[in-house]
């Protein structure tokens, strides 16, 4: 060996037998430069080995490690407003200069860091955690007014449980929260009305009317408040009033939208209210398309109804407004309840309906559950329902949900009453 070894290298399936052998291996820097057998300490290679090339160690990556911990709360302490508002400054100052440094700002869990968090509940027990696994789309903070004007309406609404009226004016408010530990300013909340659908995107979206809210902290008593929409809504007459609708909440620089932005099971910042209520005549009845959207991908899908229980879907509590709404299930029912295979969706002039049909046939052409294959053109189904023989009181409940690779991806209420 010479000083042109690494030249001379041989390929990685060399077959000397420098490990095998117990004689001295000529293979490190000390040998090309004079010296017969290793005086520097350095362990010997034998031809074709890797080596770790001579370079300085890395500094660390950027990022928290085992035993950090976030700070305190920069609001400790804070006297009046004026105080709380230097402090709250001085904590979105501290934040950007530590944002230079190596590791980042110092952020721990997201609930507790100092920064808002916004939240419109899916259900009244609900503290922000996502990805949702229950029905998402019965939120007891959106409300609805029928004919009323959002110019004259008051500032909160007259009922929790109203109903929209198709081709009247409605007014719609929302309840938002901020569970964080810093207040939050010019709050963006944007009211949207869909058609009956079982998927949200943009591109279905019909924005009503945007307002903005300033939040307190969790801890200031100041959290929450029913904000209205600017705008009056009319719902058309196509779908008789069974719209659904969506609330965003936002803040786009310390809160903003993920990476769903119309997703309600899966972000904290938006509500859906996706519920008819059917009052029983003689019987109830509801013919309704309801689209299955295109807010998932393409591929394998479920379709299928359930029916709920009557204690336990309490959304009942807000269409009565009172705790105990007095609702029982029904009891020796006339029932039909299900959908047709889904369609490419029709022009809203192609109307189908079921309500001449006997209830034998009609059920023979009904699906409680379907496995299908969701393409790029998006699809409809007809949701049929018929309950005869509600007494006073007494209601049936009905959820037709979407289930894409194993997640509910989707779902809309029916309620059928006898009030």
């Amino acid at each position: 060996m010479n000083t042109n070894y690494q030249a001379r290298r041989p390929a990685r399936d060399c077959t000397c037998k420098c490990h095998d052998e117990p004689k001295p291996v000529h293979c490190c820097e000390c040998y090309a430069k004079g010296h017969e057998d290793c005086q520097c300490g350095q362990q010997k290679h034998c031809c074709g080995e890797p080596q770790h090339p001579n370079r300085p160690d890395s500094p660390k990556a950027p990022g928290w490690e085992a035993g950090d911990k976030p700070p305190a709360n920069p609001l400790t302490g804070a006297t009046d407003f004026g105080d709380l508002k230097g402090k709250f400054n001085q904590a979105v100052i501290n934040i950007m200069r530590e944002s230079g440094s190596v590791k980042g700002p110092r952020f721990g869990q997201r609930k507790d860091e100092y920064l808002p968090y916004l939240l419109i509940r899916a259900d009244a027990g609900d503290r922000g955690k996502r990805p949702l696994t229950i029905p998402f789309w019965e939120s007891p903070d959106i409300f609805v007014a029928p004919n009323m004007n959002a110019s004259s309406a008051p500032a909160t609404p007259p009922t929790l449980g109203g109903m929209a009226k198709a081709g009247a004016p409605n007014t719609l408010w929302a309840h938002v929260w901020n569970l964080g530990r810093a207040p939050v300013y010019n709050t963006r909340v944007e009211f949207y009305w869909f058609n009956p659908t079982l998927g949200f995107n943009q591109a279905a979206a019909n924005l009503i009317g945007v307002t903005y809210v300033d939040l307190g902290s969790r801890d200031s008593g100041h959290a929450h408040r029913i904000v209205k929409c600017p705008e009056t809504w009319v719902p058309s007459y196509v779908n008789g009033g069974h719209e659904c609708l969506v609330v965003r909440l936002f803040e786009p620089l310390t809160d903003p939208l993920g990476l769903a932005p119309w997703d309600a099971g899966d972000d904290r910042h938006i509500g859906q209210r996706n519920i008819s209520v059917v009052n029983a005549a003689s019987p109830a009845q509801l013919d309704l398309r309801i689209r299955l959207g295109c807010g998932v991908q393409p591929g394998k899908a479920e379709l299928l109804i359930q029916e709920a229980g009557v204690k336990e879907f309490n959304w009942l509590a807000i269409l009565e407004n009172k705790r105990n709404h007095g609702y029982h299930q029904g009891t020796d029912l006339r029932k039909v309840a299900g959908f047709m295979y889904p369609t490419l969706v029709r022009a809203d002039t192609d109307t189908t309906s079921l309500h001449n049909l006997d209830l034998h046939d009609a059920s023979r052409l009904l699906n409680h559950q379907l496995t299908f294959e969701r393409g790029c053109d998006e699809l409809e189904i007809l949701f049929y329902l018929h309950v005869d023989g509600l007494k006073p009181k007494e209601c049936a409940v009905y959820r037709i949900m979407q289930i894409v690779d194993g997640r509910l991806a989707g779902g809309y209420t029916v309620i059928a009453r006898k009030p």
